[in-house]
């Protein structure tokens, strides 16, 4: 019965986002925090952001078939973003099956988590953003589930022992549902983007009220990053912080430096003795650190066995559960703590060179956009930086092909865009 219940909810939800795309972008873009919100659907598994990813690409396409077919004098222009560089990698994918153990399983990991990425979180947003207007929106959206994990996470301290055990803010569980996943670190990146988000989103504002409320929400979101004592966190949010101030509020540095200096410092030496007392209560980070140098070894070894097309794309958990010294010491085997591990394992050099090709195309159009659009489009460096967070945090994590990093890239590229058709050809 409650399967008919799911599927009457996803019939309504889609003939929603039929009628009105703004509502699909909003959905689609405030869902994809909810990794961890399974939803069953007779035999198949599916978290809550990508159904309403899978909804909103249906309703799009709907859209699309029903003006080609009722209204033939239409024009439809489509977007294909970052198109030749990812091909490239979806390639490298499918070559790597070549080596799989499984190919099967490989292709299907393909179209589950390759394609679908492409097609929900970068295809999809960049066609339903038209202009700035709905940009905004995408943001606003991106700021309230931000600003949702934040919340979650100040409040998950409550009832923690803070005298005598170690604590962290981490995410809620609903009835033993963790929604944006069990694990720190995933609310961890997701804050780390949240934080410029809302940076982003102040710049959109002309109320100086609603920039001071963006700036504080932004200053408990990267507070709330810190306290999760993710080292990837840490070191992420000082480059994004870093790369902002200095580039962004140069201005600022130059007439207020010393003040912001001090402030830093003073925030700095606040916080010394709450991290001293952390390292102490904390037990697991050597285990911890001891968990990602054997991951480390298991994708060498995996990579030397075969270096050029690698073991086969999404076989990484299947190395691991292989490896006994793994099995015996940590138990069910998981995913590799970074994409420089798992792409070399699984798709060897050609994989690793496809991946930094579309990286470096990426970090090309963002180093153009922002050199060109900086001073005019105020917003769209802190979403560029938002973006970089999210993607650099992933040489640690383990959501490489999520929505919740890929869509603020898509977001970052499609700013630029925008910003090239309002003021490109004037220059």
């Amino acid at each position: 019965m409650l399967n008919y219940y799911l599927l009457a909810a996803v019939s309504v939800i889609f003939i929603v986002f039929v009628s009105n795309s703004n509502i699909s972008l909003f959905a689609l873009t405030f869902s994809v925090p909810f990794i961890n919100w399974i939803f069953k659907i007779y035999s198949l598994e599916i978290p809550f952001s990508d159904l309403i990813a899978i909804i909103s690409v249906l309703a799009w396409l709907f859209n699309i078939l029903f003006a080609l077919i009722f209204k033939p004098g239409q024009k439809i222009k489509l977007n294909f973003p970052l198109f030749f560089p990812f091909l490239f990698f979806i390639i490298a994918a499918a070559v790597s099956l070549f080596n799989h153990s499984q190919p099967l399983s490989g292709f299907y990991y393909i179209i589950r988590w390759l394609i679908l990425l492409y097609v929900a979180y970068i295809l999809l947003p960049a066609n339903l953003i038209k202009d700035k207007r709905s940009l905004k929106t995408a943001v606003i959206a991106l700021a309230l589930s931000s600003l949702l994990v934040t919340i979650s996470g100040w409040l998950s301290l409550w009832g923690q022992d803070w005298q005598n055990s170690f604590f962290r803010i981490y995410s809620l569980h609903i009835n033993g549902v963790y929604p944006f996943g069990y694990n720190h670190n995933l609310i961890a990146e997701f804050l780390c983007a949240g934080t410029f988000i809302w940076l982003a989103l102040k710049e959109f504002s002309a109320n100086d009220r609603w920039r001071r409320i963006c700036i504080a929400i932004a200053f408990f979101t990267g507070a709330a990053a810190i306290f999760t004592f993710s080292r990837a966190a840490w070191i992420t949010l000082s480059i994004q912080t870093l790369t902002y101030l200095f580039w962004h509020e140069r201005e600022s540095l130059k007439r207020h430096g010393g003040l912001m200096l001090l402030t830093g410092l003073m925030l700095i030496v606040m916080m010394v003795p709450i991290f001293w007392r952390m390292s102490i209560l904390q037990a697991d980070n050597v285990s911890s650190t001891e968990n990602r140098v054997l991951l480390t070894e298991i994708a060498y070894e995996a990579w030397q066995d075969k270096p050029i097309i690698g073991q086969g794309i999404g076989c990484f958990t299947d190395l691991v559960a292989d490896n006994i010294r793994f099995t015996a010491k940590y138990g069910a085997p998981i995913d590799s703590h970074g994409f420089l591990q798992k792409i070399l394992a699984e798709m060897g050099v050609l994989g690793l060179a496809a991946w930094l090709f579309l990286i470096i195309i990426i970090a090309k159009k963002v180093i153009i956009g922002i050199k060109r659009f900086d001073k005019k489009v105020p917003w769209l460096f802190p979403l560029c930086i938002a973006a970089g967070g999210g993607l650099f945090f992933q040489i640690f994590n383990t959501s490489y092909y999520k929505g919740k990093v890929w869509l603020i890239i898509t977001l970052a590229l499609t700013a630029i865009t925008i910003a090239e058709k309002q003021y490109g050809k004037k220059n």
